[in-house]
């Protein structure tokens, strides 16, 4: 009750509409002033089993609820300025502890990029009960005849792989993020530029919250009958990175492949790449992808994964897995009244070995509704507690999880 109560309050609060500035559904010329609130209400309920008893927990199950409100607030001034804002409220309640019943999958388990101005608010803080308040996007777009020019926190996407991304390098998901509508937003200056056709540049400035992690990248992309290219590069926290990547069409089939290579600048030398290699089957109501990774960052033995988890780029997002070599494929089917959409996802770490199933079902009810089930199932050796914690492998860690989530928007 207490968790409804504050839910309750706050959305009604926060999503008082506002009254339209200017004509909604039209172009508005350069004089015009729209103000739009839209957003979603997603909850989501999850039973955890991890398959063994952790030392000092009461249960081997655990349960956790969440709930997320975004608005999305967008101020346009005719054609040529953006403001956008994202409020985000959010809601947890666990049967245990919610330190010691964090989980890898679930809402808000993607690192948040750093940033040097916190714009949350905790408004309950308790052992089993948390509820806070952030500004997600908070940025201001200038639209000209030479480039579109963003400032402040907003949302950007680099790279072309599917289940194994290596230059989404400004704010990565999870591989087990359930809230995956927007990205975190990242605090930067981003000017894209388009001086030719096929041709786009795109260049980001972020603050991730200390002058020492500046980071800054350009990246050129080239749109060619026979295949989409990119390159680029720049200082990425504390390693400079060369970034290429090609996508290119084959029949119904659609080839990729990316990969970065970093130079450490603290310790001045190479560090192993990431590379990713996919291929992609389109069209229908079917569509499959399968990917190999090489993970620069991972170790090939499970004795060496407290070192992966030790290392900064892991802590930072560069990565969110702890084996070098690895395998994974997503499957997708919407059949053709579109309502029903069935995925599957496959994860395999070659070292362990050890793997995961994460399989999901959406319908969509009308009226902006959906729902989902899902879970998360893993295979391999479990860790170790005594004489000292020891993990076996990486999937067999996680355990298995089930879940249901529904997602209202407006």
């Amino acid at each position: 009750m207490r968790v409804a109560a504050i839910l309750s309050i706050a959305v009604s609060i926060l999503i008082s509409p506002p009254s339209p500035l200017g004509a909604q559904g039209t172009r508005p010329d350069r004089s015009e002033v729209n103000l739009h609130l839209g957003g979603y209400l997603r909850s989501l309920t999850q039973v955890s089993d991890p398959g063994y008893r952790i030392p000092g927990s009461e249960d081997r199950t655990s349960w956790i609820h969440a709930d997320v409100v975004r608005l999305k607030w967008t101020l346009r001034f005719g054609e040529s300025v953006l403001v956008e804002v994202h409020n985000r409220l959010q809601v947890q309640v666990s049967s245990t502890e919610l330190e010691a019943s964090e989980s890898t999958v679930g809402f808000g388990v993607s690192v948040v990029p750093g940033r040097r101005w916190d714009l949350s608010s905790e408004w309950v803080d308790e052992d089993r009960l948390k509820v806070w308040h952030d500004i997600d996007r908070l940025s201001l777009t200038w639209y000209s005849g030479v480039a579109d020019v963003t400032v402040g926190r907003q949302a950007i996407t680099w790279g072309i792989s599917n289940v194994y991304p290596v230059s989404d390098l400004w704010a990565q998901f999870s591989p087990f993020e359930l809230d995956t509508e927007e990205k975190p937003g990242i605090d930067a200056v981003r000017i894209l530029s388009y001086p030719s056709g096929g041709l786009e540049l795109d260049a980001v400035v972020a603050d991730r919250g200390s002058s020492r992690n500046l980071s800054a990248g350009v990246r050129m992309s080239l749109s060619l009958p026979w295949a989409d290219l990119y390159a680029g590069g720049g200082k990425l926290w504390r390693e400079a990175m060369g970034l290429v990547g090609i996508s290119a069409p084959l029949g119904v089939f659609k080839l990729r492949a990316e990969g970065v290579l970093p130079y450490d600048l603290d310790v001045d030398e190479y560090k192993l790449p990431r590379a990713t290699l996919g291929i992609d089957r389109l069209g229908g109501s079917t569509t499959l992808s399968v990917e190999y990774n090489f993970n620069g960052i991972g170790a090939t033995n499970a004795e060496a994964y407290g070192e992966v988890l030790d290392d900064p780029r892991f802590a930072q997002g560069e990565t969110y897995f702890l084996g070098r070599h690895n395998l994974g494929a997503l499957a997708a089917w919407t059949p053709g009244n579109d309502r029903l959409s069935l995925s599957l996802t496959g994860l395999l770490n070659l070292h362990d070995p050890s793997s995961a199933l994460v399989p999901n079902l959406t319908y969509d009810l009308g009226q902006a509704t959906r729902l989902a089930l899902g879970a998360l199932v893993s295979f391999g050796d479990k860790p170790l507690f005594l004489p000292q914690p020891t993990l076996r492998s990486e999937f067999g860690t996680y355990g298995d999880f089930m879940y249901a989530m529904a997602s209202v928007y407006f």
